[in-house]
């Protein structure tokens, strides 16, 4: 029988599909396999040697889909696996504890404040207790926390607990804090401790043992604490013996009337002429600049009730000081700002280097979404973002000239660029870290 001929089948593979080199050398097509061949008319005898890596016969379609689908469904069936064992479980159940990966932790926020630091940067102070992905083991529970919060690198820069250690336990997330005019943040803590987060030294501080050293109606100890209204740097603190004062923290100055404090006429050291901006209380609202006598950390009201005055055509026609605000504000002059712009509650977010912040509606509707702007010191528009809240207190922004504005309350807060733009919404208690 011609070889050439004759039907040859690889001894390897098995296939028909080979081919003849020469001196009886066959060459298989589907495995590169190389054999020769003895023949004769009756037989053939084969004897195979390899001249490369023998490669199996080709797998069909059917058998491929066979496969994926197997390494499919392991596949999910591991990821389900991973995904069910959660830190802590009980090894009785059949799943024991993951190794070797720290723990996510998140704010239970009883209470938070935007503040620039002493380089002008975005920055969240957060009080509150901490939770874990770990539920069933968080070793940081029944404490209370304050952290500071970078938002433009957008890391939590400070995790530290609230000293409670000179008064025993504070119920968790009996936290309330206040920004003062000296840039640093206060904290109420449990209604009868005050707190200090000090902007140059980054650490916090317990200030009843000077509270009740500088003032004498406070030796019997301190039965609570209040903030003042009107957004004065002050506390209202009550002793044990029932005795009541109006605590100046920055000042060390205390009263035992506020009231009857702030109608009459003082001078305080460094005082100077300096420029405030505030609304007015009716409606429309109006942005008025004016000019009072300041000194940083003395009696002095932020938020003075400024009333306008219509003709009978509706147009504005001025804006006034009650005689209890010129007093209590300190006033020197006054100016109302964009008179033919007709906005409604107005609410002032922060002003500073040249920047005013305020957030705008466009008509008197409870549910319209403020309009939140910057504007100069002369009040000129400098850019205008439509947001998503129809409310925010006053103050409760802060502003970097070079970063943008950080504005926001409670446990949600919204950052813009300095060309208002929306840069991130940061919902507080979905920021996570590690303590481990």
């Amino acid at each position: 029988m011609n070889p050439k001929k004759s039907v040859i089948q690889c001894p390897e593979c098995g296939s028909k599909k080979t081919k003849y080199i020469d001196d009886q050398v066959f060459s298989c097509l589907s495995c590169s396999a190389s054999f020769y061949v003895e023949t004769n008319q009756t037989t053939v005898n084969h004897k195979h040697t390899y001249n490369a890596t023998p490669k199996p016969a080709p797998v069909s379609s059917q058998a491929k889909k066979t496969i994926l689908v197997c390494l499919g469904v392991f596949a999910l069936l591991f990821l389900f696996f991973i995904f069910m064992i959660k830190p802590g479980d009980n090894p009785e159940h059949g799943l024991g504890p993951v190794t070797n990966d720290k723990a996510k932790y998140t704010f239970d926020v009883a209470d938070s404040k935007a503040f620039i630091d002493q380089s002008k940067n975005l920055k969240l102070f957060i009080t509150g207790s901490i939770q874990s992905s770990d539920y069933q083991n968080n070793k940081y529970k029944n404490q209370n926390y304050w952290a500071v919060y970078d938002v433009v690198k957008g890391a939590y820069e400070q995790i530290a607990p609230v000293d409670n250690n000179a008064s025993g336990s504070i119920g968790i997330n009996r936290l309330k804090s206040y920004k003062l005019d000296d840039g640093n943040i206060y904290t109420i803590a449990g209604e009868t401790m005050l707190f200090k987060y000090d902007l140059i030294t980054k650490s916090m501080q317990l200030l009843n043992s000077e509270i009740i050293g500088n003032v004498k109606e406070l030796q019997s100890g301190i039965a609570s604490i209040v903030k003042t209204s009107h957004n004065f740097s002050a506390f209202e603190i009550r002793s044990n013996s029932d005795k009541r004062v109006t605590y100046y923290p920055i000042s060390k100055l205390y009263n035992t009337d506020n009231f009857d404090h702030t109608i009459k006429n003082h001078s305080y050291p460094n005082d100077k002429p300096t420029v405030f901006f505030y609304p007015t209380a009716n409606q429309p609202s109006f942005l008025v600049r004016y000019t009072a006598n300041y000194s940083v950390g003395y009696p002095f009201c932020f938020n003075p009730s400024i009333d306008s005055e219509f003709d009978e055509n509706e147009n504005f026609k001025s804006a006034s000081f009650s005689n209890y605000w010129v007093t209590a504000s300190r006033l020197i002059d006054m100016q109302a700002l964009n008179t033919s712009n007709k906005v409604y509650d107005m609410t002032l977010l922060d002003f500073r280097d040249g920047i005013i912040a305020i957030a705008v509606k466009t008509n008197n509707v409870s549910s319209e979404k403020l309009m939140i702007q910057w504007q100069d010191y002369d009040g000129k528009l400098l850019w205008s973002s439509l947001s998503d809240v129809t409310h925010f207190y006053d103050y409760s922004g802060t502003i970097s000239k070079e970063h943008g504005l950080l504005v926001g309350s409670d446990d949600k807060y919204y950052f813009y660029d300095n060309q208002g733009t929306l840069v991130k919404e940061l919902e507080l208690e979905e920021l996570s870290f590690d303590l481990d």
